[in-house]
């Protein structure tokens, strides 16, 4: 897992959770983190760089232009390009905001979804592990396959019974997990997960059936 993920084991694993605010909180006291994982941080780096050569650019057609340019084009130039500079400040500012407060969250119980999609607009949703049905992943393209990111669809039972149709991803009824590091391993833990979970279901349904018979035969 890159340094983007967290998993159970971590130092002051639960403080990432539990004790911030504006994140959830336990719905039992038994409830345990076991995955935290956001977009990959190859994506705001990617942008990063994009934003970088574009400036390069701009400062490059100035020195091009310098020795062409009536001064009064030249400051005309220098108020576009510096304007042009502080928007993409702006935007990378709030992409990063956007990016660092998104987070999918895994725990003995639930899935949680939390999707920051602006400076004060925040999406949290969550189900339970028992209402997953399958879980899958792909790779996002050239850039997801040679970084290893890409996309973890976690679809809620009952979707896609009566259809042989291939669904796409914004026609699941469930969660996406977009751009995470390491999908596979994601996928393959979020399955586990599930699994352990809807064995332990079992154990504890036979558990109180066998209780409830042993009290029936008592009486």
């Amino acid at each position: 897992m890159s340094h983007d993920t967290y998993v159970k084991g971590s130092e002051n694993y639960d403080d990432l959770i539990w004790n911030k605010p504006a994140l959830p909180d336990k719905i039992n006291p038994d409830e345990d983190i076991v995955l935290v994982v956001r977009e990959d941080i190859v994506i705001p780096i990617l942008k990063g760089i994009v934003a970088f050569f574009v400036v390069f650019i701009l400062l490059l057609a100035r020195v091009l232009i310098l020795g062409y340019a009536s001064s009064s084009m030249l400051a005309l130039y220098d108020s576009a390009m510096f304007g042009v500079i502080a928007l993409m400040i702006t935007y990378y500012v709030i992409m990063f905001h956007n990016y660092y407060l998104s987070v999918q969250i895994v725990t003995t119980e639930r899935v949680i979804d939390i999707d920051q999609t602006g400076l004060f607009s925040r999406e949290e949703n969550s189900m339970p592990l028992s209402n997953i049905e399958d879980v899958s992943f792909k790779l996002n393209g050239f850039w997801g396959t040679i970084f290893n990111f890409g996309n973890v669809i976690i679809q809620t039972a009952g979707e896609g019974s009566g259809s042989n149709m291939p669904r796409s991803e914004d026609q699941i009824n469930g969660f996406t997990f977009n751009n995470v590091p390491h999908p596979k391993e994601v996928s393959d833990m979020l399955s586990k997960v599930f699994h352990i979970n809807e064995q332990k279901d079992i154990d504890d349904a036979a558990k109180a059936n066998a209780q409830a018979l042993k009290d029936v035969l008592g009486n």
